[in-house]
């Protein structure tokens, strides 16, 4: 398989994995919520953040540092090297994991007081387990994605969502029925994290074996290139992953920034706490979570596209290296268009089927835009942080948050939620800018904008054309079918959907955004798709 295709393909198969895991991380939450009360979910949230922070500081960057540095040594052949790079990676990842194990359960009475509530220590001290795995799946996870092998995260990542969601639904309610309290409950569903690494690292474990030449410490595999120190090893991965770490905690941040300034300037402007609280949680669990959701492909990409970079790097091959970022950005501009644009439009009937009413739909329309944004500003960190401008993306978020701290004072006040969707909008704008400013400032690489932008914008237009001409003539059939509102707006939005995709995977055909090339690299059902359109004329 081509260098090319290899990408596409793997960017294809994380991308699969990263939706479903995110479709399954937000269906539970509903589930929880009815089986262990507003109190149980409470408990179990103040668990979830202080795990995830502690994670985030000891791993976050780390998969990304380690495949990018084992690409390397793969590009240039020394395959020793790359196998000691994973070494020293799971020994630091290890012990930064047991660290974290050790102030998770020995402070769990301390975090669960400074969260308000004494009772959360048992959800605390249920979940501290899963950061002993957590670290060891992620150096595995690198390994693999240095060598462009994006399965085993792909399915690992699936198994241990899946499990996790298991265990949740599973143990809180039976803990429950024999007996014990909320807090337990909790407990038993903050374990569910536990369950699911030990699934996802026995996953792993299999790939392991399955691919056991690329940890075997072959003599035919050696070359001259001289083996770098433990200490340059880890000099090298802690300057990398750090940074990336930090750019990780930037975008909680500002997402702070709303719980921060949203409720305390609607009160200011006469707004109750209720009614404050209220419209804070259209924007965020409403409006953010919808972005959001399409980002998960355009991380997809970037993690592929990081072992992809640093490969044609090493080998000094910058027209491979310049060739992949573009296609990473046609991909992604692709994706990420089509999905605002079907966002805005369809912002109302998304509103109803899912949240029961069209209370968010402006805050939703205001924010589409921030879905393609988002992803770009994704994709362009990924390209500036595999050719080694790894501060860079950092710096540029940070602007970025202060651009929203800035907008969100000057437009709430006068739009309300809307404002600080604007803000959001505003923010990953200038981030995104920034990155591409400085991928051309520091590498010279620019995008051929007929190629990335043109093509992919009429594509967009002709179904955008559609969708609403559809959803204008459809919303009336269907309310004359279903006497609910939420099912007609529902059976509407799955049915211009539906017609949307079909109109837009023409569209991309008859303008050349989409070629035999790219078609051929989608695994097991693209050369059939090939030669299919190829006979009725629609691709070129």
């Amino acid at each position: 398989m081509s260098e090319r295709n290899l990408f596409i393909r793997g960017a294809l198969v994380l991308a699969v994995a990263g939706m479903l895991s995110k479709i399954m991380g937000s269906v539970y939450t509903v589930f929880l919520q009815n089986i262990i009360g507003d109190q149980g979910l409470g408990l179990y949230q103040m668990a979830y953040p202080i795990y995830s922070m502690l994670l985030l500081l000891s791993t976050a960057g780390f998969p990304v540092a380690v495949s990018k540095f084992v690409a390397e040594h793969i590009a240039i052949g020394d395959y020793r090297g790359a196998k000691k790079v994973f070494r020293v990676a799971s020994i630091l990842l290890f012990l930064s994991g047991l660290a974290g194990f050790a102030i998770l359960w020995g402070w769990a009475d301390w975090f669960a007081r400074i969260s308000g509530d004494a009772k959360a220590v048992y959800a605390i001290r249920a979940i501290a387990p899963a950061l002993l795995l957590v670290p060891l799946t992620a150096s595995i996870r690198g390994y693999f994605q240095g060598w462009q092998l994006m399965e085993p995260t792909a399915v690992s990542q699936v198994a241990e969502q899946f499990i996790r969601v298991g265990t949740i639904i599973a143990a809180s309610w039976l803990l429950l029925q024999w007996g014990y309290g909320e807090e337990w409950a909790a407990a038993g569903a903050a374990f569910g994290a536990v369950t699911g690494v030990v699934v996802s690292f026995g996953v792993l474990v299999i790939y392991v074996w399955k691919k056991r030449i690329l940890f075997r410490h072959d003599v035919r595999m050696s070359n001259l290139v001289p083996a770098e120190s433990n200490r340059t090893i880890i000099k090298k991965l802690l300057y990398y992953a750090l940074p990336v770490s930090l750019g990780a905690l930037v975008v909680p941040i500002m997402n702070s920034v709303d719980v921060i300034t949203v409720g305390n300037l609607l009160k200011q402007t006469g707004y109750t706490q209720e009614r404050a609280t209220e419209l804070f949680g259209l924007l965020s669990g409403r409006a953010f979570k919808l972005m959001m959701l399409p980002s998960t492909i355009a991380t997809a990409i970037g993690a592929a596209l990081m072992p992809a970079i640093a490969a044609a790097v090493a080998v000094g091959d910058q027209r491979s290296a310049f060739s992949r970022m573009e296609l990473a950005m046609r991909m992604t501009v692709m994706i990420g268009l089509p999905a605002s644009v079907g966002l805005f439009l369809l912002a109302k009937p998304i509103d109803i089927m899912l949240f029961k009413d069209s209370a968010g739909t402006p805050a939703i329309m205001a924010i589409s835009l921030a879905t393609l944004l988002s992803s770009v500003q994704l994709i362009t960190s990924a390209i500036l942080q595999g050719m080694g401008y790894v501060f860079a993306p950092v710096r540029n978020l940070v602007v970025g948050g202060a651009v929203k701290l800035i907008f969100n004072l000057m437009l709430v006040p006068i739009w309300g939620i809307e404002g600080a969707a604007v803000s959001t909008v505003l923010s990953f704008m200038i981030s995104a800018l920034l990155n591409i400013w400085d991928l051309y400032r520091k590498s010279g690489v620019t995008f051929r904008f007929r190629v990335v932008v043109w093509h992919p914008f009429w594509a967009t237009f002709m179904m955008g054309v559609v969708v609403y001409a559809a959803q204008r003539e459809g919303l009336a059939f269907f309310e004359d079918i279903f006497a609910s509102d939420r099912l007609a707006n529902a059976a509407l939005t799955l049915f211009v959907i539906g017609v949307a995709s079909v109109v837009y995977g023409l569209a991309l055909f008859v303008t050349g955004s989409l070629t035999k090339e790219d078609l051929s690299s989608v695994p097991r059902v693209g050369p059939r798709l090939v030669q299919f359109f190829d006979k009725i004329g629609l691709i070129r």
